[in-house]
């Protein structure tokens, strides 16, 4: 375990905003977790886990606390038939896990190529694209109580998995150490998406899971800013998700855009329906592109905000809060948030 003091929150997250995080703990097995935590509690501090900093929005005043950087390494697989059940580490990336299972030419998350982030932080946000989420091919998780001191297995059902959530979202306490994946060795292309049936529709090559990859990696660049350039944290808001009753409301509400579009897309969803925010922020409000001071609405996909150099967190919470509003003055809809905030009042 390496322990490094006064580090600056821009340089661990990919939104590059924030201030200094009071100490930053780099763990790479259980036992430097452990270590870790009594570091921590010998100092009474709160502490926050972090993977490589792709989903949160760390505050201007900086963290008071512990940092636990999860760089828990390895990959390993064990053969179940026509399954494999392949064991990634928290901190291995997941855009390397995927193109490993690709080189490997097993199918099963090859749909999920280009997400950043780590592999602990996959379950956490049930990570989710082009028509599958983690759920759909997660087998367990093995996470570390730290309450218990002790590590503790999750099958599937016991997850807690929704629509970008997880029981792990919800119960800080529980630090995954490694994520095991149920992968197959034959498969199909899951290519009903919108996007994935337009590459089709072009003669793009789609029938092995690193062709997927490669078309799913090349949609997605055209969605997000250069992180050479500019901070995010990707897709800033979750969809929403609506009654039926709330979504005959919005499309009468505006039918007449509604018509000239061809409809307000939908999806099924648990029994609900769930709309592309995309869709509201640029077809029905007109968001597209749109600008709030250094920060502003990625022209190819609004759902994505942007920080420009020199942007602060408070800038990006502006605009984010901004966009909050309008959606709900505009649509009666409120819209909660992807990104994950960590601020001195974070405690655990």
């Amino acid at each position: 375990m390496t322990i490094a003091e006064r580090v600056p929150l821009s340089s661990l997250t990919t939104f590059k905003v924030g201030g200094e995080a009071r100490y930053v703990l780099t763990c790479e097995s259980i036992e430097d977790i452990q270590t870790a935590l009594a570091f921590t509690r010998e100092r009474g501090l709160p502490f926050v886990v972090l993977g490589e900093g792709s989903n949160v929005l760390p505050s201007d005043d900086g963290y008071p606390g512990t940092i636990l950087l999860m760089r828990m390494r390895g990959i390993s697989e064990v053969e179940q038939g026509d399954d494999l059940l392949v064991t990634a580490g928290a901190g291995e990336s997941w855009e390397d896990l995927v193109r490993y299972a690709a080189s490997k030419e097993w199918w099963g998350v090859e749909n999920l190529a280009g997400i950043p982030g780590t592999v602990g932080a996959a379950p956490v946000q049930n990570i989710g694209a082009y028509g599958m989420e983690l759920a759909h091919m997660l087998d367990h998780v093995e996470a570390f109580d730290t309450k218990d001191g002790v590590l503790k297995s999750f099958d599937t059902s016991g997850c807690g998995f929704g629509y970008r959530d997880s029981r792990f979202k919800h119960e800080p306490a529980l630090i995954i150490t490694s994520v095991t994946l149920r992968l197959q060795k034959n498969g199909t292309p899951r290519i009903d998406y919108a996007d994935l049936r337009a590459a089709a529709a072009e003669g793009k090559d789609l029938s092995s899971p690193s062709a997927i990859g490669t078309t799913v990696r090349e949609v997605r660049s055209r969605k997000f800013p250069d992180l050479r350039e500019y901070g995010t944290a990707g897709s800033f808001f979750k969809n929403p998700i609506l009654s039926h009753e709330e979504y005959e409301l919005l499309t009468k509400r505006y039918q007449t855009e509604a018509e000239a579009l061809g409809g307000i897309p939908s999806f099924p969803l648990d029994g609900n329906v769930k709309i592309p925010l995309a869709f509201i922020l640029d077809k029905l409000l007109g968001l597209r592109g749109y600008e709030h001071g250094t920060t502003f609405l990625f022209g190819n996909q609004p759902l994505v905000l942007v920080a420009k150099p020199g942007a602060t967190a408070s800038d990006v919470e502006a605009l984010a809060h901004d966009i909050e509003e309008r959606v709900h003055d505009a649509t009666g809809i409120t819209i909660e948030r992807e990104v994950r905030f960590v601020s001195a009042h974070e405690a655990k």
